[in-house]
């Protein structure tokens, strides 16, 4: 825990940055696909992933809550909440499943995949990621996201380093050197955090709900001290007095940004980290319930069982 005075005292500018910053990657998966002629893909739900795509050569179709959008190279698709969608090369390409479809492993979380016949057309080439966002800001980012993120290449600056992250991925992939899968999860790490960034600085989705309370000069203040310091014994008061504002303003305020009480955050973030740490491999111990706010075992298992609706036990290493 980082008791230093700039953590207590974040510029509103940070606080959004801090968040990004500490969001990493785990379940990382890649398909490169390389597809000719006339073919289909459909992919199924895959829910607590994020999925992205993106088209290095040619183009396709992608189908996704009645929406067709033809993609082209450069362009990137991030669904945040892993939901089903179809691509293929034209309208009337039948779609198979995924998982019904022959697939080449290279390493274990990697592989590639050739469909169609070469009917001379141009062949499209796509790179495809299944990842999981980790900690406990990734669920309120992702919750405050539209359905599916379209970054069109001719519309879009983030095109140029993308293109250079992607072949970086690409090489990495196909390759099976020691330490291959955490240079993977970096690149991932870039890439989609990139990617958040950029639409989070130019859609009027993000304008609004709790990613705009970060960017709030003074919620955005209260929000980063909670983050940074989950142990503090919080109070209303105290808090607000921290940012400069009387207690009444501050609940209020906190409440209209945020979407729920300053307490129940604050408790609701605490149980997340928890969650977190269990899974990483951390047993419930005198130190990790002080650092989490609490002074008893008891107060802090009930309130985490309240919260998740699970025991810690039920939390294992992943």
């Amino acid at each position: 825990m980082n008791d230093s005075t700039d953590s207590l005292n974040p510029s509103p500018s940070n606080s959004l940055g801090e968040t990004l910053h500490h969001l990493k990657l785990s379940g990382v998966f890649y398909c490169k696909s390389d597809l000719r002629g006339s073919w289909g893909i459909s992919l199924p739900s895959m829910p607590g992933t994020s999925i992205f795509h993106i088209i290095t050569s040619g183009s396709c179709l992608i189908e996704y809550e009645k929406q067709v959008i033809e993609l082209k190279v450069g362009d990137f698709i991030f669904i945040p909440k892993g939901q089903g969608h179809i691509f293929r090369s034209d309208s009337k390409a039948k779609t198979p499943d995924l998982f019904d479809l022959p697939r080449n492993q290279i390493s274990h979380n990697y592989e590639t995949m050739e469909l169609g016949n070469d009917d001379g057309k141009e062949k499209t080439t796509m790179l495809c990621g299944v990842v999981r966002l980790e900690h406990p800001s990734a669920e309120l980012i992702i919750n405050s996201m539209p359905n599916m993120i379209y970054l069109e290449s001719s519309k879009s600056s983030f095109t140029s380093w993308m293109n250079h992250t992607v072949r970086l991925i690409s090489v990495e992939a196909e390759q099976t050197q020691i330490g291959g899968e955490t240079i993977l999860t970096r690149l991932a790490d870039i890439l989609v955090i990139q990617a958040l960034r950029y639409w989070i600085n130019n859609d009027a989705d993000a304008k609004r709900g709790w990613l705009f309370a970060l960017k709030d000069e003074r919620i955005g203040k209260s929000l980063s001290l909670i983050h940074t310091n989950p142990g503090r014994q919080w109070t209303i008061e105290s808090l607000g007095k921290e940012i400069g504002m009387s207690r009444t303003a501050f609940a209020t305020r906190f409440t209209k940004l945020v979407g729920e009480p300053m307490l129940q955050y604050l408790t609701k973030w605490r149980m997340n980290l928890a969650v977190m740490r269990l899974k990483d491999g951390e047993k419930v111990t005198p130190e990790l319930i002080e650092q989490l706010g609490y002074k008893s075992e008891s107060a802090f298992r009930r309130t985490f069982k309240k919260v998740t609706g699970k025991n810690t036990s039920e939390f294992k290493f992943c």
